[in-house]
């Protein structure tokens, strides 16, 4: 960067003509190694221009030595081109490789050699080619004469040949070299096309009034509109895309502008962003390496470990929190008694046993830095309120509450405050843990089922279309399709019944297990079912996540509404929180909110649940799930359900990370919790998120302190993880090292644009997540571990059926909000949201975990009680 301007601005900046000039000068010393070959034979070749003369085919013998002599002309020009052309190439190659992407000032030179490349030597290598064509025509012109005039002699024909340059070995490489030239004149040729377009652009819009933002957002519009209806025929609908209206585009319109437009303001090249996301990557790397590490280690803590010490800590803390508000800190109401280093020594009299200060630190997972700026209200609130206790305890004993608590060293300006808090890792010995696990395990092949048959078929690639169309002609013999058999509680279904067959043959279940279908699918139309797992004693509501692309564009649902009219109308507090919603000048609505609606009046209007719960299966308990947007409606519609149903329990599986303002989300982890694998994009991905990670990108580009080249060199090859950490000091400044530039005051004036644009424009209501977080970390890269892809599930029908899968590749633990504010640039950043995933890695720790899951909910509960060690 900036980008490169040769007559006008290119795509390309002055770091990224070194692999070009690299190959250019590769291919200037083929044409020079031709020309040498060409050269020596043509002074090696016996000539005999009497044949020509003989046959008639040159009037004079002096037309004959004047076409060679012009041949070796031709030849020494272009080979001087070559020559010449190699070294400025390598000059270019030279002065690219100079300085750092925001260093531009050592790359002056280039625009006047790029201009002498292009504009002299095109002349030069027009020439050339013209000449060679022509040469090679001359020489075939006179072949061919010289063929049909001695066609009756064989003998002279033979003499012919012999002393014909067309028929020998060596004018095969002038054939290639002018080849070579055409393909390097056609290529210049496209520069200057485009060269051409880009000035006579620049003209046209000089002409033209400047676009506002409303205009760049209708352009947008218009090219989302297109694709997702090229897309639409394409697939022959199979996706949807009938249902798409002209207003259901505006928020994915906002999100684009937002996202990429910069209304020309920074001068940024394709190449940039490459080596700016591979150095985000890689310090994306750092952070996961450095979390796994933290997961494999004993995170439970010195105190944790002495009862009789927690014990005290806990009780001092439960007194003085009973007197405090939930926000206030411990700090404040013993500050008069704990102060700086006296707290620690009085922390140290509580207990029977004496601690080193650095013995206390390690036993929190290693040194804390000091930070004697942070303000009391800037710590984090990881504490534990009484209702928090209180709820462990109702699977924990106090003692084995105790033995799970750890504290947390906190420095600050004001002193030394310790922390209790949960520990991140799930434990094999909680019941509650236990629970968590094994539910979600058990109801995400529910909400896998939910996707029907393209998911079935998907999953089961080699035998699942023979199965369901076996299915279909069956039911035909018997006249059950359903033409023939009309079921008031299966809405929706194709013709021959394949999404009610798909989800009675992916969890095993026969006809009276399905209580209520509706396969309809629309914008803020989502298909759900209503199911019973009798072994667990459950009734499910699973809702279908994103599959068409009516749900993608309520995925995109940007404007929040409020929930006050929906709080009035369910029995819940709304007032002051939001959930996506929007609606349409088409009169269509669409959004989280608008989905949970439509199913909470379905399942109203034909009273599913009432019959259920109250009467066929009472004492049975009532689970809401879903999958990605299903997940989010499910967080809404349990919310919307509580009050007619207080011990209900939703499921989320990897759903949008804008659900619910705050204190919506806070108030959900009474009755909802969410599951997230990896490196999962989509509970990631909200508005903030999204300009984060724009902003990073942009601000890697001022922090890369090496030429740009050697960051595409330094990751051509994965590396270790020590490597991995190396690079980023090795091709990174420091966040607070960052030199001054151009580009970088350029950023920020931009950085300040947007500010403003966001804080007149854009919802200050903070969207994220529901409920408690519940993240699967991957801890191995071994090939066995990675997720999978449509080779590994198509080998898997052909595998071994005594191949163990039973590996401990997941760290199952308890996340916040902000550990997955920020987007994660990997492999495995989609494939980790496929459902199918998500439900092999909950399989897998469940396992890990010694879970039955076949055995229903109590066998979960005598399982954990029988691993408890006895005192």
């Amino acid at each position: 960067m900036p980008a490169l301007q040769v007559y006008e601005r290119l795509l390309v900046a002055g770091d990224d003509l070194r692999l070009t000039t690299t190959l250019l000068v590769l291919f200037r010393l083929f044409q020079s190694a031709l020309l040498i070959i060409i050269l020596y034979n043509l002074y090696t070749y016996d000539h005999n221009p009497d044949i020509f003369l003989h046959a008639g085919c040159v009037t004079h013998i002096d037309n004959y030595w004047m076409w060679y002599h012009s041949s070796i002309a031709a030849c020494y020009s272009v080979l001087a081109y070559s020559i010449v052309g190699a070294f400025v190439e390598g000059a270019i190659w030279k002065i690219s490789g100079m300085g750092t992407p925001t260093e531009t000032e050592r790359r002056r030179k280039l625009v006047p050699l790029c201009k002498c490349l292009f504009a002299p030597m095109f002349v030069v290598r027009s020439a050339g080619f013209v000449f060679g064509v022509y040469i090679i025509g001359l020489t075939r012109g006179y072949c061919e004469c010289v063929k049909e005039e001695l066609m009756n002699s064989l003998d002279d024909m033979q003499i012919a040949r012999s002393f014909c340059p067309n028929y020998r070995q060596w004018f095969d490489l002038v054939k290639i070299l002018i080849v070579t030239m055409g393909v390097d004149l056609i290529c210049h040729i496209i520069i200057a096309c485009y060269i051409l377009r880009k000035r006579f652009r620049r003209w046209y819009d000089r002409k033209r009034m400047p676009k506002e933002r409303s205009a760049r957002e209708k352009s947008w519009e218009s090219t989302c509109r297109r694709c997702c209806e090229c897309s639409s025929i394409m697939t022959c609908y199979i996706f949807g895309g009938r249902n798409l209206t002209r207003g259901g585009y505006v928020d994915v319109a906002i999100a684009l502008t937002d996202f990429l437009d910069d209304g020309g303001s920074l001068d940024i090249v394709p190449s940039d962003i490459a080596a700016a996301l591979i150095c985000l990557v890689n310090i994306q790397k750092q952070k996961q390496i450095e979390c796994k590490n933290e997961l494999l280690k004993d995170t439970s803590g010195m105190f944790a470990k002495d009862k009789v010490f927690s014990t005290r800590i806990l009780k001092l803390f439960r007194e003085t929190n009973s007197r405090s508000t939930h926000n206030a800190s411990i700090n404040s109401v013993r500050s008069n008694s704990m102060r700086g280093a006296s707290s620690l020594q009085q922390l140290k009299s509580i207990s029977e046993h004496s601690y080193e200060y650095d013995d206390i630190e390690q036993g929190f997972g290693g040194p804390l830095e000091m930070r004697t700026s942070m303000d009391e209200n800037d710590l984090p609130d990881t504490r534990l309120a009484d209702d928090e206790i209180q709820k462990l305890q109702k699977f924990m004993s106090l003692n084995e509450t105790l033995a799970k608590i750890s504290f947390r060293l906190v420095h600050h300006k004001r002193g030394i405050d310790f922390r209790p808090q949960l520990p991140k890792i799930l434990s094999p010995n909680n019941e509650y843990d236990r629970l968590i696990i094994g539910e979600g395990a058990r109801l995400c092949r529910v909400a896998l089922a939910a996707y029907s048959w393209m998911l079935y078929v998907w999953t089961n690639k080699c035998t699942g279309c023979c199965v369901l169309t076996g299915g279909t002609l069956y039911n035909a013999c018997r006249c059950k399709l359903r033409q023939c058999s009309k079921n008031e509680n299966i809405i929706g279904d194709n013709w021959c019944g394949w999404k009610h067959s798909a989800v009675m043959k992916s969890l095993g279940i026969d006809e009276s297990d399905v209580l209520y279908a509706n396969f309809q699918n629309g914008i803020g139309v989502n298909p759900y079912m209503v199911i019973v797992d009798r072994a667990w004693k459950t009734v499910v509501v699973a809702i279908r996540g994103t599959l068409s692309l009516e749900d993608m564009i309520t995925d995109v649902t940007l404007s929040p509404q409020s929930l006050e009219e929906v709080g009035e109308q369910c029995g819940f507090d709304g007032s002051g929180e939001h959930c996506p919603f929007r609606f349409n000048s088409s009169s269509s609505h669409n959004g989280i909110l608008a989905g949970a609606r439509r199913i909470y009046d379905d399942l109203a209007r034909n009273k599913i649940l009432d019959q259920a719960i109250s009467h066929e299966f009472s004492g049975f308990k009532l689970r809401i799930i879903g999958h990605s947007l299903g997940g989010g409606i499910a967080a809404m519609l349990g919310l919307m359900l509580r009050q007619k149903f207080p011990t209900l329990r939703c499921l989320c599986f990897s759903p949008p990370g804008c659900v619910f303002s705050e204190r919506t989300a806070q108030e959900s982890k009474n009755y909802a919790c969410t599951y997230v694998l990896h490196n999962d994009v989509v509970p990631r991905l909200s508005y903030e998120s999204m300009i984060n990670l724009r902003n990073d990108i942009i601000e890697m580009i001022a922090r890369i302190k090496v030429p740009k080249y050697k960051v595409f060199n330094a990751n051509l090859m994965p590396g270790s993880e020590k490597e991995v950490c190396d690079k980023v000091g090795k091709h990174l400044h420091k966040e607070d090292h960052i030199p001054q530039s151009k580009f970088w005051n350029e950023f920020n004036d931009y950085k300040a644009r947007q500010q403003e644009h966001t804080s007149s424009s854009v919802s200050p209501f903070k969207m994220t997540l529901p409920g408690r977080i519940v993240q699967m970390v991957r801890t191995s890269e071994k090939l066995s571990n990675n997720p999978c892809s449509c080779v590994l599930s198509c080998v898997k029908c052909t595998a071994c059926c005594g191949m163990s899968i039973n590996t401990k590749k997941y760290k199952v633990k308890w996340s916040d909000k902000e550990d997955l504010s920020e987007i994660f640039i990997s492999p495995s950043m989609l494939v980790d949201h496929f459902p199918y995933n998500i439900a092999r890695a909950l399989e897998c720790a469940a396992r890990s975990y010694d879970i039955p899951l076949n055995q229903g909910r109590d066998a979960i509960f005598e399982l954990s009680r029988a691993r408890k060690p006895k005192h």
